[in-house]
């Protein structure tokens, strides 16, 4: 989905900067990047190491100018069952999904702010509110970003900051075909989706007025159908 969204900016005209671990993906998205906008460019970066995470971004502000969108895309699953997951998973999970965005969004937004303009955006996952059985290290981080920014959302929008929690639906990413290698039954049709219909979606709607970005409405249905009938949907989930 990051390396999707990063094209689709970039061929809408935006000098975009995208950040992962792994470089030879870099450098080829790169490539893709430059035919669109010259100006675009990756960078190594592990985004769980905070301290260069900051570094970085201070460094495209340097060099790039003022950071006028933040994406938070990055995220991991430890994998791991829960009957053999430590405390050491969890933390990495959440300095990946959790404390990563959060140092991000402190470090561009206090210039959103002082500009009177700003879009940061939060990839959470349905996981973080509709969490399947399992050890909860990846859907409690996700939990976690959209409390977060929930809570930003009131604070930042009255001074001109846009912030919005993505709730993408299942995605046939690396990440998500992992989950259904280890197990996790294959989500119905309707909250299936490609990574283009995803980026798509998020970049119609950063920058506008709702907090919430959600690919599928089966899923915002199950959110419904969980307040209403709690009971039926706790015995229901149990064996999904």
């Amino acid at each position: 989905l990051g390396a999707q969204l990063c094209r689709d900016l970039a061929r809408a005209g935006a000098t975009v900067v995208g950040l992962a671990r792994n470089t030879a993906r870099l450098d080829a998205l790169a490539s893709e990047l430059v035919r669109y906008s010259p100006s675009s460019e990756t960078i190594t970066c592990d985004v769980g190491d905070t301290d260069n995470l900051r570094k970085v971004l201070d460094h495209v502000a340097e060099t790039h100018g003022a950071i006028d969108m933040l994406v938070n895309n990055a995220a991991q699953d430890p994998g791991i069952r829960l009957v053999d997951i430590g405390e050491d998973d969890f933390r990495h999970t959440f300095d990946v999904n959790f404390f990563a965005p959060v140092a991000a969004t402190l470090a561009v937004t206090p210039s959103m702010v002082e500009r009177g303009a700003g879009i940061v955006v939060n990839v959470s996952s349905d996981g973080g509110r509709l969490p399947s059985p399992g050890p909860g290290a990846y859907p409690s981080s996700k939990a976690a970003l959209s409390a977060f920014t929930e809570s930003t959302f009131f604070r930042l929008g009255p001074k001109g900051v846009r912030l919005h929690v993505v709730y993408p639906a299942f995605m046939a990413t690396e990440l998500g075909l992992g989950a259904l290698g280890r197990g996790l039954r294959k989500p119905p049709r309707l909250t299936r989706r490609s990574v283009g219909t995803v980026s798509r979606r998020i970049l119609a709607q950063a920058g506008g007025p709702s907090l919430e970005i959600s690919v599928s409405g089966l899923i915002d249905a199950a959110m419904v159908f969980r307040s209403l009938m709690p009971r039926t949907y706790l015995r229901l989930r149990r064996h999904w």
